[in-house]
């Protein structure tokens, strides 16, 4: 009986030492727990949260914005043929030999292979639905190409000249920019300006002060832009001057969402 009594009682003492430093840990004061960010200067610091009960961390939370207006230096050109012919064969052998000249007018226009990419190719029949049943009339042959142009003056000059070489189809034009590096860091900087600012005013307004980022999120988009083709009948847009084409301006957004602990 002694034996038994002294195993419960240690056992005891187990439980109650195991309960006392889950109450401890339980009872810890917020202040004294903290997450690890990234300071500006690349070296990691601790800041003090808080928990909110929702399992995330507490405090400022802003979203910056930043705009950055810049000229488009690239521009895509979608072009190619179209044909049509009594037979499978025939409209296929009019489109590969009319995209052979398309293709040579850009390769002397001094596009390279890698500026060329094939990005549709079929052949369907052709019927004509005014009549029931359906008579077959011949077949359709259309071949298209996304053409880089890294020179956007001369994108007018290359569309008269493909045109003229046999080009039936021009489906649109896209601007871009190829390096958007620099202007990405600027957007950066100005959204990150417009975080803080957010959080100093929320912060005054709250009776409180901003203290270190707790965590960072970046969203970048610089859209391509569309340009719409509406091409006249061949002919008359080959013996008209150089097509005009303005590549305009674009805008690279940067968003932040910054999250400011709060001292």
């Amino acid at each position: 009986m002694g034996r038994i009594t002294f195993l419960l009682a240690a056992a005891g003492t187990v439980v109650l030492a195991g309960a006392l430093l889950l109450l401890s840990n339980w009872v810890q004061p917020p202040s004294t727990r903290s997450t690890v960010f990234a300071s500006s200067s690349g070296q990691t610091q601790a800041a003090p949260i808080v928990p909110d009960g929702s399992g995330q961390s507490s405090g400022i939370v802003v979203t910056g914005e930043g705009s950055v207006t810049v000229k488009p230096d690239l521009a895509k050109v979608t072009l190619g043929v179209e044909v049509t012919n009594s037979s499978a064969n025939g409209a296929q052998r009019d489109a590969a030999s009319k995209m052979d000249a398309v293709m040579s007018q850009l390769k002397s226009q001094g596009i390279e292979d890698k500026d060329i990419q094939t990005v549709r190719f079929d052949l369907q029949p052709n019927y004509d639905y005014s009549t029931q049943p359906p008579v077959l009339k011949g077949y359709r042959a259309t071949n298209l190409v996304v053409v880089t142009v890294r020179d956007v003056s001369k994108v007018g000059g290359l569309l008269d000249a493909v045109v003229s070489s046999g080009a039936t189809r021009l489906q649109g034009i896209s601007f871009s920019v190829s390096d958007p590096t620099a202007a990405g860091a600027q957007g950066r900087e100005e959204a990150m300006k417009d975080a803080r600012a957010k959080a100093d005013q929320l912060a005054q307004l709250a009776g409180v002060s901003v203290g270190q980022p707790i965590s960072i999120e970046e969203t970048t988009s610089a859209p391509p832009t569309p340009v719409e083709i509406r091409p006249a009948a061949a002919p008359s847009l080959a013996a008209a001057p150089q097509t005009p084409i303005s590549p305009g301006t674009q805008e690279i957004h940067t968003t932040v969402r910054v999250v400011y602990s709060i001292k």
